[in-house]
């Protein structure tokens, strides 16, 4: 399928960001506030998965070679994206995924990864500079920090397994 599995996951995960916003209220309505947060967020986390395995699999287009210190960037900036994903509020997951984006686009120099690190970096920038106006809420507290050791630890361990790349150096 080359590069058509591709474009349609970046389709549909890109759409489900832009489309939702049209049927937000109704969507609320009927399930919720809680539901909808809950079902969105499982929508959103299945196509960004398809989204990544399709990258994986889009044709290898080298843009720049893939450095040692890469890996290691993206290991030391992935726990600080998981913690300010846990303890910033919206503002906080926006900077997550910034980092999340930033570290993975300067570690894959291959042409699919760059066109979707790129545009997640693109779009949780957008969505950053929106949060930052709405307010910056640290809510650090030891549970979180707790929770955000073991879900980065979780990441690192699961992602050969779950991703097909070990993070590893």
């Amino acid at each position: 399928m080359e590069w058509g599995e591709f474009a349609l996951a970046l389709a549909a995960f890109l759409g489900s960001h832009v489309i939702p916003a049209r049927f937000r209220e109704p969507l609320i309505r009927t399930l919720g506030r809680r539901g909808y947060v809950i079902g969105y967020s499982l929508l959103s986390l299945a196509l960004l998965y398809w989204l990544i395995i399709a990258a994986a699999r889009a044709p290898f287009v080298e843009i720049w070679p893939q450095e040692p210190w890469m890996r290691w960037l993206a290991n030391i900036a992935m726990p600080i994206a998981v913690l300010a994903a846990l303890t910033g509020g919206m503002a906080g997951l926006m900077a997550g995924f910034t980092l999340w984006g930033a570290a993975h686009l300067i570690a894959n120099g291959d042409l699919a990864h760059v066109i979707l690190f790129g545009l997640l970096l693109a779009y949780a920038l957008f969505g950053l500079a929106i949060s930052l106006r709405r307010g910056w809420a640290l809510r650090l507290t030891w549970p979180r920090l707790a929770l955000a050791v073991l879900i980065w630890a979780g990441l690192f361990h699961l992602h050969p397994m779950v991703i097909g790349v070990s993070p590893a150096p």
